[in-house]
């Protein structure tokens, strides 16, 4: 890999509102503090703390104010005073709800139920209720519990969610929850940018996702295709499609797939790494919209012929999966939990069948692709920040806990130094480290992305599907998106 993909002196990057000025009272500043000592450590449960004097001391404070600190700690369960001997670590644990859609399946909830076991294990202070729920309806299952009052401490959430959960103050701000050490060792352009609202940061990728191109093995061999250039150019990547088209003529057999499905925001997402292959997208480095430059033209363009003459089979990203393990689609377009998913389905090692080349390039250039992060966030609902902040920093930076559930899923650490231990250089890994190089975290930063995503996916239909003028549409569609972010 090149050295610019990797650096040993990590920038630092702080997320902060320029100009204004922040006033945190000193009581609560003290129970942050003593709440971070006890999630570390520093105070063991069932041991007795400093006493308020050595405290007031400590901190410059007057006993009054330790003792507002210790009033909060103790009302959380987190502290017990008694009567005569002083106050104490309490050793009841404190349950965290963890809203995560990883236990839908089998396979998911046996990775996530030894994960949180590893936790629990280091951290016995905590304890980790799951709140399962599936990732279709994952969206609006967790609006109604944040506007029922009953938000879950953490949340899993994809990293593109983040402004829309964000912008309601839904999520807690992460400055100064999680350790420099976290932020400092990510990568910014394909984890960090995408988990920004407002220049803060809301959420942080439990795993990285670059979408990449997934081949399948069985289906190549029968057709004899021997040898995938990894990229292909669009060009080859068409008329190896059209090979397996002519070889499966008589069968219900496609080359590639697309979403179209209720999820138009996924639908559309699905067709972006085409459009980054003409340098083309959502948005520029700016922030201002490009759906209607001439890159996206070329791109929609190609994609249009491409559909049109190659045998493109059309679903849910559900159904789609379950052909592919089925060797009925040859080609699809995921990002790593494809691993997982595909050994659930097919009950065999990924690697018997399928195969990740990078995506198809334009030209000469570089492959290029987007990451679609599985995040965690914290509510801004819960009584628990510290603890859950404890979590998630378990979960995307303890070195055991870390590789253990990129292994088992597929899914890319966080932790950039990590993709560089020999661990990572098998023949799923590669292709997807390598994919790595050239990603980055979609644009989601506005509260309207979702919506704008919508308009999108509209367009995108019209073009594939309903043979539109393809200028006419996207400068329309550019219109609206224009009037909705400003």
């Amino acid at each position: 890999m090149s050295n610019s993909f990797r650096s040993d002196e990590p920038k630092e990057h702080t997320f902060t509102d320029v100009g204004k000025v922040r006033y945190t009272p000193l009581y609560l500043q003290v129970k942050d503090v003593l709440l971070k000592r006890i999630t570390n450590n520093v105070y063991q449960r069932g041991e007795a703390i400093p006493s308020e004097a050595t405290l007031a001391r400590e901190f410059g404070a007057s006993v009054s104010t330790i003792r507002q600190a210790l009033a909060l700690l103790a009302a959380d369960g987190v502290l017990v005073k008694k009567q005569g001997k002083g106050t104490y670590v309490s050793e009841q644990k404190t349950t965290l709800r963890f809203f995560s859609w990883m236990s839908e399946k089998e396979p998911g909830k046996a990775i996530l139920l030894r994960t949180i076991e590893r936790f629990e294990q280091k951290y016995p202070m905590c304890v980790i209720e799951i709140l399962p729920n599936s990732f279709q309806t994952a969206k609006e299952d967790l609006v109604h519990l944040i506007a029922s009052g009953n938000a879950p401490d953490i949340v899993q959430i994809m990293t593109h969610w983040t402004s829309y959960f964000a912008a309601m103050g839904a999520l807690e701000c992460l400055d100064g929850l999680l350790s420099q050490e976290n932020v400092n060792s990510r990568f910014y352009e394909q984890d960090l940018y995408g988990g920004l609202f407002q220049n803060k940061l809301y959420s942080v990728s439990w795993g990285l996702g670059p979408f990449a191109l997934i081949a399948n093995k069985n289906m190549l061999r029968e057709v004899g295709v021997t040898f995938l250039d990894s990229p292909m150019t669009l060009d080859v990547f068409w008329a190896v499609c059209q090979q397996i088209d002519q070889f499966y003529q008589e069968k219900e057999k496609y080359s590639y797939a697309l979403s179209r499905s209720s999820d138009k925001e996924a639908d559309f997402l699905m067709l972006y790494g085409f459009l980054q292959a003409f340098h083309g997208g959502f948005t520029n480095e700016a922030g201002d919209i490009i759906f209607d430059s001439t890159a996206n033209v070329a791109a929609f363009t190609w994609l249009r012929e491409f559909v049109k003459n190659c045998r493109i089979f059309t679903s849910d990203l559900h159904t789609i999966r379950e052909r592919f393990a089925h060797n009925d689609i040859a080609f699809i377009s995921d990002g790593p939990w494809i691993k997982y998913v595909m050994e659930n389905l097919t009950g065999r090692e990924f690697e018997q069948d399928f195969t990740v080349v990078l995506n198809p390039v334009h030209g000469d250039t570089p492959s290029f692709s987007w990451n679609c992060n599985l995040g965690l966030a914290i509510c801004s609902q819960s009584p628990y920040k510290a603890y859950s902040a404890k979590f998630i920093e378990a979960l995307t930076h303890d070195p055991e806990i870390v590789r253990d559930f990129s292994w088992r899923t597929g899914i890319l650490p966080a932790r950039k130094h990590e993709l560089d231990t020999p661990d990572y250089h098998t023949e799923f890994f590669e292709p997807y480290t390598q994919q790595l190089e050239h990603a980055v975290c979609i644009n989601a930063q506005h509260a309207m992305f979702t919506k704008a995503m919508h308009f999108c996916a509209d367009a995108a239909r019209r073009i594939l599907y309903e043979q539109v003028d393809i200028g006419q549409e996207l400068r329309e569609k550019t219109y609206y998106l224009n009037l909705l972010y400003h």
